[in-house]
């Protein structure tokens, strides 16, 4: 069954996108599963809300858990991050569509992508070999749609509530994820709901599907 992957960053409209595409194509006659993936996972998010306990790790950088993996143990951090999420993409991701769902992904591996070279301040972590793993798996995706706005606009979404320097790398590292992998680009900035769903129904071809996956 399809996959149908959004990520970019928070208040751009990937939860409610998500849920009115579902909708739709539950209306439509298809079965229909919404998963996501946050940031922090599982057994990275235990160690997180453990380590936001110790000086040693107390920072910015994990802006959820206050925290700041220190440069000699970043490493270590990203494979726990990256082992974290394996039982996370088997079980609300690849199963459900082994039963016959339609997967509709409210954030996904770019997500994490991104979110794990922000908070350890890696440039290089996306040359890592976990990080172009995961960039091939989701270039598989059948349908990849990084949902974005203006800076301007996200701050208003958030109400101010946001590290403007921290938002400027996060969308610099999304553009470069969302073209590694060739996903579609919708900007939310002036459409609303109703717009955005008939421009993305008309770039995922779902009539396609209809044929395939229905009896």
């Amino acid at each position: 069954m399809p996959l149908i992957c959004f990520f970019g960053p928070d208040g751009s409209g990937k939860t409610t996108l998500a849920k009115a595409l579902a909708r739709e194509l539950k209306a439509r006659g298809f079965k229909v599963s919404i998963s996501w993936m946050r940031g922090t996972h599982t057994l990275a998010s235990l160690l997180a809300r453990f380590l936001s306990r110790l000086a040693i790790f107390r920072g910015a950088d994990n802006p959820y858990y206050g925290i700041s993996i220190p440069n000699n143990m970043k490493r270590i951090w990203q494979l726990i991050e990256f082992t974290s999420i394996l039982p996370i993409l088997f079980i609300r991701f690849i199963m459900p569509r082994f039963l016959g769902y339609i997967v509709v992904a409210e954030r996904y591996l770019p997500d994490f992508l991104v979110w794990v070279t922000l908070t350890t301040r890696s440039t290089d972590y996306l040359t890592s070999l976990e990080a172009k793993f995961i960039l091939a798996l989701s270039m598989k995706a059948d349908v990849k749609v990084y949902v974005t706005a203006s800076e301007t606009e996200l701050v208003r979404r958030r109400c101010g509530e946001v590290d403007r320097e921290f938002l400027k790398r996060q969308l610099k590292l999304y553009d470069n994820v969302a073209g590694s992998i060739g996903a579609y680009k919708i900007d939310t900035t002036e459409r609303d709901v109703e717009k955005t769903l008939d421009y993305l129904l008309k770039l995922i071809n779902w009539r396609s599907w209809k044929r395939v996956y229905v009896l």
